[in-house]
């Protein structure tokens, strides 16, 4: 491939190949999955390989739960069975390949769903940061009028902070932002926040998500001495021309 590209590879119990666990039992099902949806944020990967060639009882479950946390494109390694594959395209997998894996074809695989995904997002215009409007779950975010408005045309006033701080979590959606970064379109280079500082600007915005769809709040996750994940994709969108 012409550039470097950032794989992960994923059994269907998302534990991850070669992850040394010492003396210790394999963990828990929910210390694998927060494992892994950490390592998706920090590590940001072109292609998730998931492995559901020898255990291909719950592969629609996986890639399910890997798409409740990541838009990642997911590659999936599969038996010789046209139901599954077709089963797994529908679940959200961008392609298929037979274990065992030839390495040509893996190749060409990674590239044919790197090479989509840069078209895709070429393709999307406008950005999120330009668009007039920002909708997401159900929700319209109008960072011009600092304004949320919800399904039922429920509505929302937002302070100027807390519509930058939301225009910045749409435009990376499903990434770990560390309270560091969250700063930023919070204070600029003007005022060093506090955790704490942070943690009271991201309640007052779930706050206000809240208050147009009672469960939008669960959109800004918590991610354990990390930071803060919003977990929805998003679509921008413009203005009708006069």
């Amino acid at each position: 491939m012409a550039t470097a590209t950032t794989v992960v590879i994923v059994r269907e119990d998302l534990s991850i190949p070669g992850e040394a666990y010492g003396d210790e039992s394999p963990p828990e099902p929910a210390v694998l999955e927060r494992r892994l949806f950490n390592l998706l944020g920090e590590a940001k990967p072109d292609v998730v390989v998931l492995d559901l060639s020898r255990a291909p009882g719950k592969g629609v479950e996986t890639i399910a739960k890997i798409r409740r946390v990541s838009a990642v494109p997911i590659l999936a390694v599969c038996s010789d069975d046209a139901k599954r594959a077709s089963d797994y395209r529908r679940a959200g997998v961008a392609d298929c390949i037979i274990a065992p894996v030839d390495i040509v074809k893996f190749n060409q695989a990674l590239q044919r769903i790197v090479l989509q995904a840069e078209a895709d997002r070429r393709a999307a215009a406008p950005s999120v940061q330009d668009a007039d409007a920002v909708a997401f779950a159900g929700i319209s975010f109008l960072p011009g009028r600092n304004l949320l408005v919800g399904s039922t045309g429920a509505c929302a006033r937002l302070t100027t902070a807390e519509s930058r701080l939301l225009k910045h979590f749409v435009g990376n959606p499903w990434q770990i932002h560390s309270r560091a970064e969250l700063a930023e379109p919070l204070y600029g280079g003007r005022c060093p926040a506090t955790n704490r500082a942070i943690e009271m600007a991201v309640a007052r915005l779930r706050s206000k998500l809240r208050s147009v769809d009672t469960a939008a709040e669960q959109l800004i996750k918590t991610e354990h001495r990390r930071g803060y994940r919003f977990v929805s994709n998003t679509s921008p969108e413009m203005a009708a021309a006069d």
